[in-house]
This record gives structure tokens, sequence and C-alpha cells, in this order.
């Protein structure tokens, strides 16, 4: 971990992980703390890009999917940034897989789709996709 975190900052991001919706006066009464010291902390995290965002996970409907992509290294960079730009979830990687996309669709057909998609952007040598069983 940033060697700028202390403990107290470690336990904070540990409690928002588990539930980010408590509020900071909360917080505060589990870590024994003054609401405004945590008001604080959470800014330096957020201001030093400790916390990158905060986020919502909704209820799982739907299908899974992690699209492994191989793209030619001539037109990597401009293949990566087309990618990121239409997926929200655009992971690079070394190995086997230059990039892996994460996607969730309502069925097996749009997860189809969507990798026929993928396929189509210019640069994109071979894709693979794992569905999500569990």
């Amino acid at each position: 971990m940033d060697p700028t975190i202390d403990e107290r900052d470690r336990k904070i991001l540990e409690i928002l992980q588990n539930n980010s919706r408590l509020s900071n006066t909360e917080i505060a009464k589990v870590l024994g703390v003054s609401e405004g010291t945590i008001r604080k902390r959470i800014k330096r995290l957020v201001d030093e890009g400790i916390i990158e965002k905060f986020t919502t996970i909704t209820r799982k409907e739907g299908q899974d999917a992690i699209i492994l992509v191989r793209v030619d290294t001539r037109e990597s960079g401009r293949t990566i940034k087309n990618l990121k730009e239409k997926f929200k979830e655009v992971y690079e990687f070394s190995g086997k897989a230059d990039l892996a996309i994460r996607i969730r669709c309502a069925s097996i057909d749009e997860i189809n789709l969507t990798v026929d998609e993928i396929r189509m952007f210019s640069g994109v040598r071979s894709t693979e996709t794992l569905i999500r069983l569990k």
C-alpha cells in the first residue's frame, strides 16, 4: 500500500469497501474519533488519488463475461484507446492476452454481438470469451 496511508486510513478504507453508505459520523463512532477526522481523512484519500471513485454495485442480473483480446502491436495504442472509449472496464495485461474487457449483457446472444463488435475494431487480432458461471 501507499506509504502515506496509516493504520487508521486502512481501517477507513476497509469500512468504506464493506459499506460505503455509512456516514462519516457512523465511521467515526466505529473508530472512536471525531466526524471531522473522518471527513478530513476521506478528503485527503480522494485528493491523493488513493480513493479513485465511489461506485454502486447493483444486483446481479444478466450475464457477465470477460473478453480476452490480442491486438496487433503496430496498432496497439490506437486500438486500446478506441476500446477504452467504447467499454467501461478495459484492463491491459502482459501474457497471452493484451487486454481483458469485462461486460455485462442481458443474454448470451448479446454477448456474442458485443464480441463481434470488438472483433471489428481495427487492430484486434483475436478474442477469447470467458462466461461467468457463478
